[in-house]
């Protein structure tokens, strides 16, 4: 097992985490006590009489596979202290476990500021209340869990985009030997110049979809909405994937309403919406059948809706198809990054209107809705 790889802490039916602690204190009964209350939360506890056992204690349970994921460091210990313990925990190259430092009320706040400098994730002040106790054992594992699973999300999430990134830019490593060394016609080349502007488009849309990804979890996207006629902005969208779908013997077409409609939307942001929910359409969608664009107008929006004739989303997933970083079971939600329907639910949500998926007894459907100008 790799350092970065921690196995999940188990999780009691109230959603309360337990974790491997580690007991650093030189006085016993102190740690008789932090022992007791802590295992009564269902803890595993481990002791260390002082600093140098404590480290030597991390380490043989690194090398076990079951990594201790919370310590309770006393600061005031003979030879290695708490701050150096702290130091030499941090120092490792998985930053080390969650840390609790104790510290006696006589030594102030300097002794509480030192230990967050130095990288302490929180304090308790001596003497302890167990009730308190517990409750800080509790919450930092609970942060301790929320993070690492975070941290295997975008792992995942890295090694998805970087699949499909690999595979485009292998597709134009080829398509340029060939052209390098192909003495075909006009027509050949004309045919593989095609190909490679398809292959550059399908990058651009992934890079934008990073980004946007990327701008919508640091919470400063933003988008522009201008009056916009509708159809303008579907039509791209079908020009752009006609070609896949006569490849793939399936019929895309737009249903809007006889008169024109516009709407309040950033065009630009706005087809990331659309490529995404047609792209996901044309995927799971069985050779010869029909995805279909259709708008319908209401007095004050438009509700815009992706059909298609493909296997529906599971009943278990639908609640979570527009969580980033998750895809469904049957891959049905998801296409790729696993990023699609969070992004588009994000650009969406910043025109002002919603989305959602529609269960469709002949397919699925997702729909979404725009102001009207």
């Amino acid at each position: 097992m790799s350092r970065g790889a921690r196995p999940r802490a188990p999780v009691d039916h109230r959603g309360t985490v337990h974790g491997r602690v580690l007991v650093v204190d030189d006085m016993a009964a102190n740690r008789f006590l932090y022992r007791a209350v802590l295992e009564d939360d269902g803890h595993e506890v481990t002791e260390a009489p002082d600093g140098a056992s404590a480290l030597s204690q991390v380490d043989a349970a690194e090398r076990a596979g079951r990594p201790v994921e919370l310590v309770l460091l006393d600061v005031s210990m003979p030879g290695m202290d708490g701050m150096a313990v702290l130091e030499r925990l941090r120092a490792r190259p998985d930053g080390g476990p969650v840390v609790l430092v104790l510290t006696a009320a006589a030594r102030g706040p300097e002794a509480i500021e030192r230990g967050l400098s130095l990288g302490a994730d929180a304090y308790l002040t001596k003497p302890v209340d167990n009730r308190e106790l517990g409750a800080r054992v509790r919450g930092a594992l609970q942060l301790h869990h929320l993070k690492a699973e975070l941290a295997a999300l975008r792992r995942d999430q890295t090694a998805m985009l970087v699949h499909d990134l690999r595979h485009p830019l292998a597709n134009l490593a080829m398509l340029a030997e060939v052209l390098e060394t192909d003495d075909g016609g006009r027509d050949e080349h004309l045919k593989f110049a095609a190909t490679i502007r398809r292959t550059v488009a399908d990058m651009t849309r992934l890079v934008d979809t990073i980004l946007t990804a990327s701008r919508l979890e640091a919470g400063v996207f933003a988008v522009d909405p201008r009056p916009e006629p509708l159809a303008a902005l579907v039509e791209p969208t079908l020009e752009l994937f006609l070609p896949l779908a006569a490849r793939r013997r399936l019929s895309l077409t737009a249903s809007l309403p006889p008169q024109p409609v516009r709407v309040l939307a950033d065009a630009r942001t706005l087809r990331q919406v659309l490529d995404n929910l047609v792209a996901n359409a044309l995927k799971f969608t069985p050779r010869g059948g029909r995805v279909t664009v259709s708008a319908q107008a209401e007095p004050s929006r438009v509700v815009v809706r992706v059909r298609d004739t493909g296997p529906g989303v599971p009943e278990a997933e639908r609640t979570m198809i527009f969580d980033r970083y998750r895809q469904g079971v049957e891959g049905r939600a998801r296409g790729g990054a696993g990023l699609g329907l969070a992004i588009a639910r994000g650009i969406v949500e910043a025109h002002g209107g919603t989305i959602w998926y529609e269960p469709d007894p002949g397919g699925a459907a997702f729909a979404f809705t725009l102001q009207r100008a």
